[in-house]
């Protein structure tokens, strides 16, 4: 376990550096340990997000949701490009990189919105920048890991988020 657990550091490390756009999913061992430690880690993390609008099991269902989405997005086009030995090492991408923007957004956002009852500007423009810094993150990450030109990673990025959220609204 502590080898697991060190190899998952270093992908930590790699997460960071997608979200920076400076590093690729090639560079993620294509290990299980990487994805449940991440997936656990992913789920501590959102355990931040409960309040007394969502609790516990609404969290975990919308990070079902999330995480099958990008599995399946991710099967689908690494299957129908032949890739599909890539998927271990792209899911674990997709799911590192929002485990690194989670950590970095949370606290931020609860700072803009703690002294008001709704989101303010602040809150509402960050919103923004934080969905088009994840969807250029995770472009990124499809663009390398399809071997597809920037357009349609982004394009695919976009219809994610689209269908993630209409769920989202929908279900919860």
């Amino acid at each position: 376990m502590n080898y697991a657990f060190k190899q998952w550091l270093v992908s930590l490390k790699h997460y960071a550096l997608m979200c920076l756009l400076l590093s690729g999913p090639d560079r993620l061992s294509a290990n299980l340990s990487n994805i449940l430690l991440s997936m656990f880690c992913y789920c501590l993390i959102g355990f931040a997000l409960v309040d007394e609008q969502r609790g516990y099991s609404v969290i975990i269902m919308q990070i079902a949701l999330e995480l099958t989405l990008l599995a399946l997005v991710s099967y689908i086009v690494l299957r129908w490009k032949k890739l599909l030995s890539r998927l271990p090492q792209t899911f674990s991408a997709l799911l590192g990189v929002n485990i690194i923007i989670s950590i970095v957004i949370i606290p931020i956002y609860r700072l803009l919105v703690s002294d008001f009852d709704e989101p303010n500007g602040a809150a509402l423009n960050f919103n923004l920048i934080v969905i088009f810094w994840n969807l250029a993150v995770m472009s990124q990450i499809f663009k390398q890991a399809f071997n597809i030109n920037t357009l349609p990673a982004a394009l695919i990025s976009f219809n994610y988020f689209l269908v993630y959220q209409t769920l989202v609204v929908w279900l919860f």
